[in-house]
């Protein structure tokens, strides 16, 4: 099920969203009983002007696309198997009405940095709403931040191996086998890196042996 056009990128994907902003662009998928709590909540959420969904009991599968999820923890929402709240997307803020060792280490799986406490009240709502969303808003920049110096080093890995490959065959300096390889991406207009894959791939594919061919004449 789809509420908005999927051409528009949801708004807790958005690196340039501001959640404090852009609260009524939300879309809030609340996991709650329909009791004082939930009816308290889902008032609250009408009135910083969030859009949302009801949806009780826990279901299996994602039901729509959200930008935050609002769940109740309880003792028997914690035996409910549903991976996709521990995806990390859509981030998790969870209710709860009491604190155990267990109840703490569902919220920690959950990732959660904030949470509401039972009985709703309508102060705090908006605050822990933000925090979740900028906390998870920060975790998806680092991980693309970790992302990108991965393909950095994967990179520079396969440069320094063509490099030492035109050493060995060319006997050429460290230096100037780098300098080769980076006037003939330049001449082929083509990423360093390309040109680097290329000798490598080359280089593996002379070294391996022809079947049938035992040295033998």
């Amino acid at each position: 099920m789809t509420l908005r056009s999927g051409k528009k990128k949801r708004l807790s994907e958005s690196p340039d969203v501001s959640p404090l902003k852009d609260l009524r662009e939300l879309m809030v998928l609340v996991i709650h009983p329909d009791n004082e709590d939930g009816q308290k909540l889902t008032a609250q959420l009408q009135r910083m002007g969030c859009q949302f969904r009801t949806q009780w009991p826990i279901p299996e599968r994602m039901p729509l696309e959200a930008d935050l999820v609002i769940l109740a923890v309880t003792p028997k929402t914690m035996m409910v198997n549903a991976p996709w709240l521990l995806r990390g997307t859509p981030p998790v803020l969870p209710v709860i009405s009491h604190e155990n060792p267990l109840l703490i280490e569902a919220l920690l799986t959950l990732n959660a940095c904030a949470m509401l406490p039972a009985p709703i009240k309508s102060f705090g709502v908006m605050t822990a709403m933000v925090l979740t969303l900028n906390q998870a808003k920060r975790s998806r920049e680092r991980e693309k931040q970790v992302k990108r110096l991965e393909g950095r080093l994967i990179v520079s890995r396969v440069v320094q191996k063509a490099t030492h490959i035109l050493c060995d065959t060319r006997q050429l300096s460290e230096r100037d086998a780098y300098n080769a390889l980076r006037a003939q991406a330049m001449a082929k207009r083509e990423p360093l890196e390309k040109i680097a894959e290329a000798i490598v791939r080359a280089h593996e594919f002379y070294q391996q042996p022809i079947p049938g061919d035992d040295g033998k004449e």
